[in-house]
């Protein structure tokens, strides 16, 4: 399946032309072999069991003018399953020209922009869906079309952002695991008749103060978070994205060894109750830890969301994260990130964690898990009960 910013990519290539005297284009990125075991047999019928091995296919291309103004950006993201058809993808995470003027950075394409500061949940971060076939890693996310302007000046930076070119989530299918029980189907943008070619708006503005670093923003917009509703027949579920505006914190506190991080939003929209929504936490390091030369981060976070049934599902109503980060600083950037949620309402805990190192001649490898502990049935990780997995990654990277 080739999503729908490859033909805005082609369009963005045709229109531009690089002088003859340009400096060569870079190229980089990884080819990758994944392995991911899923030890229990799916809750839902004709769901796969055991292995799922898959190929995966993530190249860069760079040019930088002479001057360093101007730069064209492109990385591409394919993943070809040998076990499962529907999780075969290809998508043009950036496809961008920026260039630098007096005062201002302008940006037209496709890219990726991240806010945000928290550990266990990224509240304020708005402009990218995360990629629904990638679960073995929630930070994937899509490319998005957009015009941004950006300035840079003593009072901070300020950032504005025009985006179309929608993009509607793709789930795993009837075969698929870490899926609901019915599947999902239909698309219906229940708020507005535009539809995918709706525009989309946002601002922030980002500044530092002494060991504060503090985050504004504002999105109006397509919801990047569906809500799920049965079809008439409820044999499957439709997707329904509602126009919706949202504000949004995020402040970090940086000390000697210890960060202090907020994010918090509000939201409202067509059809939705306004709510709010924070996670706040502490990441404490110890460094040389044990009179090694490793590093060992302890994080506390903790979730809250008011938000009713009108709104898209979360797991995050009252919720702690615990979890530890270890960096080795050894020449092979070993590291390791073990979590756990807690729900304070009902008891349910998840576990996460990864594992990765580099190895020689440019590979590395990856080992990540992901496994529910005991659930209670009202819970929505309840359906996901039998979807404990362990991922296997290598990495060439050129």
């Amino acid at each position: 399946m080739i999503k729908s910013t490859c033909r805005f990519a082609l369009c963005l290539t045709g229109l531009l032309t690089l002088p003859a005297q340009a400096d060569p284009i870079e190229m980089s990125g990884y080819v990758g072999a994944d392995l991911s075991y899923f030890p229990k047999t799916g809750l839902y019928p004709s769901q796969l069991d055991g292995t799922q091995p898959s190929l995966v296919v993530a190249p860069e291309l760079r040019w930088l003018s002479e001057s360093g103004d101007t730069k064209v950006q492109f990385s591409a993201f394919g993943r070809f399953d040998s076990a499962y058809e529907n999780r075969k993808h290809i998508d043009l995470r950036e496809a961008y020209l920026r260039h630098v003027f007096d005062d201002f950075i302008a940006l037209v394409g496709i890219n990726k922009v991240f806010w945000g500061v928290a550990e266990s949940r990224h509240l304020v971060d708005i402009i990218n869906q995360v990629d629904q076939l990638e679960y073995t890693d929630g930070d994937a996310r899509l490319g998005q079309p957009m015009l941004s302007l950006t300035t840079d000046q003593d009072w901070g930076t300020l950032s504005g952002y025009l985006m179309t070119g929608f993009r509607k989530l793709d789930f795993p299918g009837p075969n698929g695991r870490l899926r609901s029980g019915l599947p999902i189907a239909d698309t219906n943008f229940s708020s507005h008749a535009a539809g995918r070619q709706a525009k989309d708006y946002a601002v922030r503005y980002y500044n530092s103060f002494g060991n504060f670093d503090l985050g504004l923003s504002a999105f109006k917009g397509t919801s990047r978070e569906p809500v799920l509703k049965p079809n008439a027949s409820t044999t499957a579920l439709e997707t329904h994205y509602n126009r919706m505006s949202q504000f949004g914190l995020d402040v970090q506190y940086t000390g000697d060894a210890t960060l202090l991080k907020l994010e918090t939003i509000t939201r409202s929209g067509a059809g939705l109750k306004r709510f709010e929504a924070m996670v706040a936490g502490l990441e404490h390091t110890i460094y040389q830890v044990a009179g090694t030369d490793g590093d060992l981060g302890l994080i506390a976070e903790y979730n809250y969301d008011n938000r009713g049934a009108d709104a898209p599902l979360t797991i995050f109503q009252r919720d702690l994260f615990f979890g530890a980060r270890w960096g080795a600083n050894d020449n092979q950037d070993t590291s390791a990130l073990l979590g756990a949620v807690v729900d304070l309402d009902d008891g349910t805990r998840a576990f996460q964690g990864e594992i990765q190192r580099r190895l020689e001649n440019g590979l590395s490898f990856k080992i990540q898990f992901r496994a529910l502990g005991s659930s209670d049935p009202a819970n929505p990780q309840h359906g996901f009960r039998q979807d404990d997995f362990i991922a296997l990654s290598f990495k060439h990277h050129f």
